[in-house]
């Protein structure tokens, strides 16, 4: 198992003798995949401690299939930029730091980074209930073969419950995970077959789905939402009715290996935050949205206010397209048109849960796939900062 970080330095607070930490939540737009000045003007600010970072996900502005390489573009420069500051060669900073980069910002999504930190809290705990609580893990690094396949399903898992453990959480608390797994490249392909093995798919995008459901089996086998006696090879994108409500997977060229950031509100941590989320039924599932606010801890009436939806500070939305390419008993052309309906869900889901919270600056991810959330629809995770 790769190691993973426990914590970053700082002044220490106590509640009944169990050490608080603070999570921080920092988000900023990007002009293309390798701005990184927003990020480097809140380290010169002091408002972000690099030994403190645990998680960067970030929405890049490529085509989200196998050859968007703004995803490893990204990752490159926050690796640098990260290193730099720790002392680290680029390399080792994704065996410290999750990386999620997801491609893709079709519509009038913005192209953005969520920088998540953690650190002993600094005075004594408020009081004030459940806070945002955020843990990583890390699976070994996989072959070709093991991609989309049980293997991966179990390394997730392990990394699902290392995360656990680190975020300080238990399953029930637990709002939200994101991970970021590989994918299969043609040169991938031609490795495994030089040594005799056989791979998931020979269709590289294909492989994509493969490996979302795959992880995402495995988060909710982590956090004992799935029983393993229902797993095995054959069920990977074929059952719908293995989801885990909670995970929201993502592949790129840019790993072998599987990177899990959970997501929950703890007693044992401090701070402004807190998350909520929901289960979308389908892509244009608004209600959903405004269900995962009132989860956050946001109170509102009907539709939400400007003065609500100002106090959210990030949101993640995975959209599965439903197989049958019908929504709410219509036929679209989401599964037959030339982008197999990645790009264009992305676009539907980012405008639905943007409409909702008036920003275009939203994760939405979405595609073919299974296992994310309810097939055909998906689900949506909100933070919210208040007192």
């Amino acid at each position: 198992m790769i190691p993973r970080i426990t914590g970053g330095p700082g002044p220490s607070g106590e509640k009944g003798g169990i050490q608080m930490r603070e999570v921080g939540v920092h988000v900023f737009p990007m002009a293309e995949p390798n701005d990184l000045r927003p990020f480097e003007a809140l380290i010169d600010r002091g408002e972000i401690d690099p030994r403190t970072v645990v998680a960067i996900i970030t929405k890049t502005e490529g085509n989200g299939r196998v050859n968007d390489f703004s995803r490893p573009f990204a990752a490159h420069v926050l690796a640098e930029l990260v290193g730099r500051h720790l002392g680290l060669a680029p390399k080792a900073v994704p065996n410290r730091v999750a990386l999620v980069m997801s491609g893709g910002c079709e519509g009038v999504m913005t192209p953005h980074a969520v920088v998540f930190t953690r650190r002993p809290a600094s005075g004594a705990a408020t009081g004030a209930g459940l806070r945002l609580a955020v843990g990583v893990g890390f699976s070994r690094e996989m072959t070709p073969e093991e991609v989309g396949t049980m293997v991966q399903v179990e390394l997730t898992a392990d990394a699902t419950r290392a995360a656990l453990k680190d975020a300080e959480l238990t399953p029930g608390e637990v709002k939200f995970v994101q991970t970021k797994g590989p994918l299969l490249t043609s040169e991938r392909i031609n490795e495994a077959r030089a040594r005799g093995k056989r791979v998931v798919t020979s269709d590289v995008v294909r492989s994509l789905g493969f490996s979302n459901g795959a992880s995402a089996l495995g988060v909710g086998l982590g956090l004992g939402l799935i029983s393993r006696e229902r797993l095995r090879d054959e069920v990977i994108c074929q059952d719908e009715t293995l989801w885990c409500e909670v995970a929201s997977c993502s592949a790129g060229v840019e790993t072998m290996h599987v990177a899990v950031v959970v997501m929950g509100n703890s007693a044992q941590a401090t701070g402004p935050y807190r998350i909520g989320h929901a289960v979308m039924q389908d892509l244009i599932d608004a209600d959903a949205v405004r269900a995962a606010m009132g989860d956050a801890g946001l109170a509102f009436d009907g539709v939400p206010g400007s003065e609500v939806t100002g106090q959210v500070v990030a949101a993640f939305a995975k959209g599965i397209v439903d197989p049958s390419g019908r929504l709410r008993g219509y036929r679209t052309t989401l599964l037959t048109d030339s982008d197999l309906g990645t790009r264009p869900a992305r676009a539907v889901l980012n405008a639905v849960v943007g409409s909702v919270l008036r920003t275009p600056m939203v994760y939405a991810s979405a595609g073919w796939g299974y296992h994310q959330g309810r097939t055909g629809g998906g689900l949506v995770a909100v933070i919210a900062g208040g007192a």
